[in-house]
């Protein structure tokens, strides 16, 4: 079956392939990662939408790769490791990682992918406690504090997000991709100043918000719980040939999801 660099006009059947694997739709997160990446896709053979996606997207010497999906009627014919290869073929010589489900981990840890970390996504109404909240700012003041925490220029990428929440040494964004809104990344120096940013998000969302702290803050994953937020299924970051991933990790609290 022929992988093709899919376009905006397949969106739709990406978000249809993706409820069939009782996955959010999603449609807006689907549309930034088609501005932002290449979004790759193998048509059905009996013509019913995709029987597979992937996307990739690539930043300076880092790519991520992620919606690895494959219709249920097409499984165990070898198609996700077939969009997979030719995401990581695309990728060049970048460092390659991901976020791994748990059936998914094994397909990764065969193809030379090593367990880096990971995070657990929270979703939720967020109970606010009072405490101190980060305000809205601009993008050009968090630009040098995402290159110093993931080692690459994703400006690109940020300015897709809206309005960052700041606190002196931190920020974060709130998207809203459909049906919850993300708040992350979360960059900061420490602890109270990622509580403060999310604090600063979630006091303007009147819904659900997710949040995905890294495994390395536990403090900060028992504080989003204590708000109300409920922990999904964990999340582990694999990383190509178990190269490091360039930044400053200890300023990298949560993603934007696991696909970014």
């Amino acid at each position: 079956m022929e992988i093709r660099n899919l376009t905006a006009a397949d969106l739709p059947a990406c978000s249809a392939l993706a409820e069939s694997r009782s996955w959010p739709r999603e449609p807006p997160k689907w549309a930034l990662l088609h501005e932002v990446g290449t979004v790759f896709g193998i048509d059905a053979p009996d013509g019913r939408g995709l029987a597979a996606t992937c996307v990739l997207v690539p930043f300076g010497p880092v790519a991520s790769i992620s919606m690895v999906l494959v219709a249920p009627r097409y499984e165990r014919r070898g198609l996700g490791r077939a969009i997979t290869a030719h995401a990581v073929a695309a990728a060049g010589d970048r460092v390659v990682w991901l976020h791994a489900s748990k059936l998914g981990r094994p397909l990764y840890e065969s193809m030379g992918f090593v367990v880096d970390g990971g995070c657990q996504g929270h979703v939720g109404r967020f109970a606010d406690d009072g405490g101190v909240g980060a305000v809205p700012g601009a993008l050009p003041e968090v630009l040098a504090l995402d290159l110093a925490a993931h080692g690459a220029d994703r400006r690109a990428f940020l300015q897709r997000l809206g309005t960052p929440f700041v606190v002196d040494g931190g920020f974060a964004f709130g998207t809203d991709i459909g049906h919850v809104t993300v708040v992350g990344p979360v960059v900061a120096d420490s602890e109270e100043q990622a509580k403060a940013l999310i604090r600063g998000v979630a006091r303007t969302v009147s819904g659900e918000v997710r949040v995905d702290p890294d495994f390395r803050f536990p403090a900060l994953t028992a504080w989003v719980r204590e708000r109300g937020l409920v922990p999904g299924a964990l999340a582990p970051r694999l990383v190509l040939e178990g190269r490091s991933l360039p930044g400053d990790a200890s300023m990298r609290f949560a993603p934007f999801t696991r696909a970014v």
